[in-house]
């Protein structure tokens, strides 16, 4: 295999793991994509090989812990590639870049250029943005985009009536990142391009520059037009304005035949904070997709009205999915109305899954109703760790007058995380009668609880509690020494870890 091959190779590897990263949506077409990653990745060069692994990597994180380089790289020129503050000595060489007649060399070369800030990189992108050739046109476009430039929002606009299509496309796409209003009125008259991905192009630009004037044009592309691709662009942008103007369009558009729109229409809907979108988010708790019903239940929690609870108490009762349980708990314990309490504490009693009845647990103790620590003190001896560490939270959440046994208990449970929330519960009830209970939990093998039962003791106007003070102070642990002194004195002992509950993750279109 020659070099050129080989390179183009390794780019269209890395082409392929981003696109996974960002849409593989159909399961039915995972086992062709990792095919084609791993057959386009066989004999590509070392540097080619870092930089898609790097892409893969890119999910989850940065961090020490990041893996060594590809094997085989010497060269130093991946390290290079991936560093964010570098000279301007590569800056010519970029820029010619941007006209090889290799599309994914044009294609890098755009992204690696864009990072600097040398003023003859500009004078570059805007005179190769003006080429003969089509795709280094679109190269430029892309590279104005990523760097923000303000000079370049002039000659972009200009682009928008391209004779080609991937530049048409390329340049709605960098206006949306160079927040300048006007692009907004010459990207709403573009939404009538011919070509789909050019429209689809322009309607997430319009979100991203969150201008109001461009809602009547978006609500006009969610409504008539035949791309799907387009529709979703046109509903996230929406979402991302928040005008109430788009309600009536969002709402209209909960019938969409796609089910990827319908998703994207009921995730705009929640962000729009205005009691007028529960008719349309409770319409869309019946879909027949679960990922447009799972949305809706998170669509309902972030509208926050307490005339959501009936139907979420209904989908947490009776949705097959138990997803859609696990969502619909955590909307209720957003809204935090006492109606919620009932249907709530049947999830935790009965529910099948345990993430349903932790997420319930948790869902208790946002709302705060005493009446609830019944079923929650019940929980504390559930077969699922996660279930009775959210309940010992919720119970020192909502806070009684004594503290149930149940959590006395729960100091000894073979969690650890278990026994920190108990102890800390106890801290945040201060029941005189369990300092001697607590006495024990001081001297846990996990530090974690030993700290949490200490600093609980301390809330505690109490000789026995002031006893544990006097005996940590032998302790071999300066922390904990250096806390006992402080309670000694009434002074602050520091709780930290919190035994912060983790309720579910916003989710995103």
């Amino acid at each position: 295999m020659g070099n050129v091959t080989m390179g183009r190779s390794g780019l269209s590897a890395l082409a392929a793991v981003l696109l996974l990263n960002g849409a593989a949506s159909s399961p039915g077409g995972e086992r062709q994509w990792a095919s084609e990653v791993l057959a386009a990745a066989r004999g590509a060069p070392a540097i080619l090989c870092g930089l898609a692994a790097r892409a893969v990597e890119a999910r989850y994180g940065n961090g020490p812990w990041t893996p060594p380089l590809a094997s085989g790289d010497t060269s130093q020129a991946l390290a290079w590639a991936l560093e964010r503050d570098r000279s301007n000595a590569s800056d010519s060489v970029l820029l010619d870049g941007l006209a090889a007649d290799d599309p994914c060399v044009r294609s890098i070369a755009a992204r690696l250029v864009a990072r600097s800030e040398s003023p003859s990189v500009t004078a570059g992108l805007l005179r190769s943005l003006a080429g003969p050739a089509a795709g280094t046109r679109a190269a430029a476009a892309v590279a104005l985009g990523l760097t923000g430039i303000a000079a370049g929002v002039d000659p972009l606009i200009a682009r928008l009536r391209d004779t080609d299509a991937d530049v048409r496309a390329a340049s709605a796409w960098a206006l949306g990142g160079l927040d300048d209003a006007r692009a907004v009125a010459p990207l709403s008259r573009t939404l009538g391009d011919a070509a789909p991905a050019v429209r689809a192009a322009v309607a997430q630009s319009l979100g991203r520059l969150d201008d109001s004037t461009a809602v009547r044009a978006l609500a006009a592309a969610l409504r008539d037009d035949s791309d799907e691709r387009v529709r979703i662009a046109a509903a996230e942008a929406l979402g991302m304005i928040g005008s109430r103007a788009a309600i009536p369009a969002l709402a209209d558009a909960i019938g969409d035949r796609s089910p990827a729109v319908r998703r994207v229409v009921v995730w705009a809907l929640g962000h729009l904070d205005d009691a007028d979108v529960i008719p349309a988010l409770t319409r869309a708790l019946g879909d027949a997709d679960r990922d447009v019903r799972e949305m809706a239940t998170w669509g309902l929690g972030q509208a926050g009205s307490r005339d959501a609870v009936p139907v979420l108490g209904r989908r947490l009762a009776d949705d097959a999915e138990p997803l859609i349980r696990e969502r619909a708990a955590w909307a209720l314990g957003q809204i935090g109305d006492r109606a919620a309490v009932e249907p709530l504490g049947a999830a935790l009693r009965a529910d099948r899954s345990a993430r349903v009845r932790s997420n319930a647990a948790w869902a208790l103790g946002q709302i705060g109703e005493a009446v609830a620590v019944p079923a929650l003190s019940a929980a504390l001896t559930d077969s699922a760790s996660d279930v009775r560490g959210q309940a010992a939270w919720a119970i020192g959440q909502i806070g009684t007058d004594h503290a149930p046994a149940g959590l006395t208990a729960a100091l000894k449970d073979p969690s650890s995380e278990v026994r920190q929330r108990a102890a800390w519960a106890m801290g945040r009830i201060a029941d005189a009668t369990t300092a001697t209970a607590l006495r024990d939990a001081v001297r846990d093998a996990d530090r974690d609880v030993a700290r949490a039962a200490l600093w609980a003791l301390s809330q505690m106007d109490d000789d026995a509690a002031r006893a544990v003070f006097v005996e940590v102070l032998k302790s071999a642990d300066p922390e904990m020494r250096a806390a006992a002194a402080r309670a000694l004195g009434r002074g602050q002992v520091n709780p930290w870890p919190w035994p912060i509950p983790r309720p579910m993750p916003r989710p995103f279109p």
